[in-house]
């Protein structure tokens, strides 16, 4: 990822403040959980499917580096502004000095020989230009380096370490969170801004260079206002026919110039040890050594440190979002996941999407949901299919998980996120999260209906006192409330529940691999549960009221049940005291069978049902005689929906489901564990 200096320099602030400030001194860790979540609420606001560290990183920055910033001065110093590329302190203070302090050295510079000769082989002149001529050789050799090898152009180690304690404003670290602060960030500044010291450090150099010329020729035409200069040359060992092609190779820049004519070999010659004479030729030789300085030194200086300027304005830092700087930052994040579902078709994909719900949030802002769209990008893909997935999801993980291994009941669905956590081992902080609100959805709604049960065979314990017919019409219309209470939390239509047989060109509602094991437990049916189906059956209009319709399709022993019970109202409450007890259990049964199927209708394959329904049937007539005593004294001692009974037919439920639902296939024990962190 690419950013600018003052971006870069925000994130690595950010990470110095969160490692030395390790107590929240500074920014407390409420201030960090606010600057994510307002990151991540501004990333999903520009429309970004997926959140992660490079869409928030800037933004959360930001906001912990102004918290800081309005706290302490020093850190405040280490925070761009608005606006400022380059920050202050002592190296914004050097980088403006020398140059300056280029200038007035030349300046200060007494003679380039003699102060009252301009000699043509003045050593210092030739120094001058072989120095700066060094230089561009050197930059041309670089810039072929980079051209043949791209990222060459780092500056080394010891021009960091030598440059180092320019960066920091103060000097040497001291004591104290500031200091500790600004010394990380430092750290961190030299690791990742070499490019940019390269280019902050090669403009200061030009400039003075360029100063550094512009002020000898200054000095030169500022002397030669109080002083005659003297021009000429002098050798040992040199004639004038060789100084003659070493000052016109020199001077052959100015010599270009329109106006401006070379030396002569006379001239050259005349002014030998200095005879010649002085007066407008010193002008003329002084404006060369000028237009020498500036052609040869000056101008390209100052287009080399303008290049570079230029660089520097559009470099760009890079920061990997996978770094493991940003572990602390990637774990706190929200998880944004989508899961592919392939294998499903037609009124069976509706019906898992629906159940799967449309999506799960947590108050984290963890997201995960469930599409059927090939072309959207999945995280994993849940697959019963043995084509292959859409080219889209091809390279997501594929979860071999079996329907009635999480899906065949709510107790199960944790194991789903078994398997996530080790297909997507980079969300599992994200996935621990939506584990546990997915679970707490599960256990409130679980937690309603043990209420809404409660509260119903608490209204049933009261029908004894009744007169048989109220007492059994009170009854119907309680199942009744019962169920709609029922339906309502679990998204049940409203209607009676389909036969459990489908149309022949109808495709199966949920697309699983069949449970092999679909023999009825062997808990069986008490005398009463048959005499209960017999009542029922002669209670010709009153089953129907009592039933409510549910009969999970047309099972024909759980509807014999449900049919039954509102006749054991009128023959319970004829027998007096036995009779209350047997009214209890029996709607007990009823209002368990009830929760089971509502919760699980559209769960439940149809070819299943018929071979589940019998199966319930003996589990909640076994389980309610094994608590009923229990139950009917908890009814007895508390008020309506009181805990003790909530807890009892908790226990009931979640044992008739574990036996039934989750036994054979072992996936109970799984489902409950939670996955590794």
């Amino acid at each position: 990822m690419r950013v600018t200096e003052p971006q870069l320099r925000t994130v690595l602030l950010a990470q110095a403040i969160e490692h030395a400030d390790a107590e929240h001194a500074l920014v407390s860790a409420v201030e960090l959980q606010e600057a994510t979540r307002q990151a991540v609420a501004a990333a999903r606001a520009r429309g970004v499917a997926r959140v992660g560290v490079a869409e928030v990183m800037l933004d959360r920055a930001t906001t912990i580096a102004r918290h800081a910033s309005g706290r302490d001065t020093t850190v405040a110093a280490l925070n761009p502004q608005p606006g400022h590329g380059e920050p202050g302190g002592l190296a914004a203070w050097v980088a403006r000095g020398l140059p300056l302090a280029a200038l007035l050295l030349g300046l200060a510079t007494d003679r380039i020989s003699n102060a009252h000769r301009v000699d043509l082989l003045s050593p210092p002149l030739l120094a001058v230009l072989a120095w700066n001529l060094a230089a561009y050789l050197l930059i041309a050799w670089r810039a072929w380096r980079v051209w043949r090898t791209p990222g060459s152009s780092q500056p080394g180690a010891w021009l960091q370490q030598a440059l180092r304690p320019l960066g920091h404003p103060f000097g040497r670290a001291g004591r104290g969170l500031p200091a500790r602060i600004a010394a990380d960030f430092h750290r961190r500044w030299w690791a990742q801004a070499g490019g940019l010291l390269q280019l902050r450090t090669a403009r200061v150099l030009h400039l003075c260079a360029a100063a550094w010329g512009a002020g000898i020729a200054l000095s030169l035409l500022l002397r030669g206002l109080v002083v005659r200069y003297q021009f000429g040359w002098e050798s040992t060992f040199l004639d004038a026919s060789q100084v003659h092609a070493i000052v016109s190779v020199l001077f052959a820049p100015i010599t270009l110039l329109p106006g401006v004519a070379p030396f002569t070999l006379q001239e050259i010659a005349a002014t030998q040890n200095f005879a010649g004479e002085s007066g407008m030729g010193g002008s003329r030789w002084v404006g060369m050594y000028v237009g020498l300085l500036l052609l040869a030194v000056v101008l390209p200086r100052l287009g080399l440190a303008a290049w570079a300027r230029w660089r520097e304005h559009r470099w760009q830092g890079h920061i990997d979002p996978q770094d493991p700087a940003f572990d602390a930052l990637r774990a706190s994040l929200p998880g944004d996941l989508v899961i592919g579902l392939h294998g499903t078709q037609g009124e069976a994909q509706q019906q898992l999407l629906l159940l799967l719900g449309a999506g799960l949030q947590t108050p984290h802002g963890d997201r995960l949901g469930f599409t059927d769209d090939p072309a959207q990008p999945v995280d994993a893909v849940l697959d019963w299919a043995a084509s292959p997935p859409p080219p889209a999801w091809q390279t997501a993980p594929r979860l071999s998980l079996r329907w009635e291994d999480f899906g065949a009941s709510w107790v199960l669905e944790p194991a789903l996120f078994h398997s996530l956590h080790a297909a997507l081992p980079a969300h599992h902080h994200a996935l621990a999260r939506l584990r546990a609100a997915w679970v707490a959805r599960n256990e409130q709604r679980f937690g309603q209906a043990l209420r809404a049960l409660a509260l119903h065979l608490h209204a049933c314990a009261a029908l004894h006192s009744l007169p048989p017919e109220a007492a059994a019409a009170q009854y119907a219309q309680r199942v009744h409330t019962l169920e709609a209470t029922l339906r309502t939390l679990h998204g049940a239509p409203a209607a009676p529940l389909q036969s459990l047989a489908p149309p022949a060109d109808q495709a199966p509602r949920l697309p699983l691999v069949r449970r092999g094991d679909s023999t009825a437990l062997a808990v069986g049916t008490s005398a009463g549960a048959a005499a209960g189906a017999a009542a029922g059956a002669k209670a010709g209009a009153l089953i129907d009221v009592g039933s409510g319709g549910l009969t999970l399709g047309a099972g024909t022993a759980l509807g014999a049940l449900l049919g039954g019970t509102t006749a054991w109202v009128v023959r319970a409450r004829q027998k007096k005291d036995e009779g209350r007890q047997d009214l209890l259990h029996h709607a007990a049964e009823v209002a368990c069978t009830h929760y089971l199927v509502i919760a699980h209708q559209q769960r439940v394959p149809p070819d299943e049902a018929a071979q589940l329904a019998p199966r319930w049937a003996a589990e909640v007539t076994g389980t309610v005689a094994a608590h009923g005593a229990a139950l009917a004294a908890a009814l007895k001692a508390g008020e309506p929906g009181n805990e003790a009974v909530q807890a009892l037919l908790r226990t009931m439920l979640l044992g008739i489901l574990q036996r039934s639902v989750a036994a054979g296939a072992g996936a109970a024990a799984a489902a409950h564990r939670p996955p590794a962190a």
